[in-house]
């Protein structure tokens, strides 16, 4: 972790957020998209409801192997998006 600075991993933790929220999106009965009676459109509300905590995860992951290979603002950009959607967890919870 020497070889990141600082800010670059306050800003890649804040894409880890939705792991410890994942809870909500799991077990909480938070439907943002709604429900469904059909049991297959079921299914791909429950993934893409889940992919909503995933993406930020897989973001932090992504964007510091990438600012690691030397691609800096690639990096950043990526980390940048995961903590988009990292606030877009917290209201999607705080405000249903």
């Amino acid at each position: 972790m020497k070889e990141f600075p600082k800010w670059v991993l306050t800003q890649a933790f804040f894409n880890i957020i939705p792991v410890f929220l994942s809870v909500f999106f799991l077990f909480g009965g938070l439907h943002p998209f709604g429900t469904s009676t059909n049991i297959v459109l079921s299914f791909l509300l429950y993934v893409l409801t889940n992919l909503l905590w995933l993406f930020p995860a897989l973001t932090f992951f992504f964007g510091l192997d990438i600012y690691r290979r030397g691609w800096y603002w690639q990096g950043i950009a990526i980390l940048a998006l995961g903590n988009v959607l990292t606030i877009c967890d917290i209201l999607l919870i705080i405000l249903r």
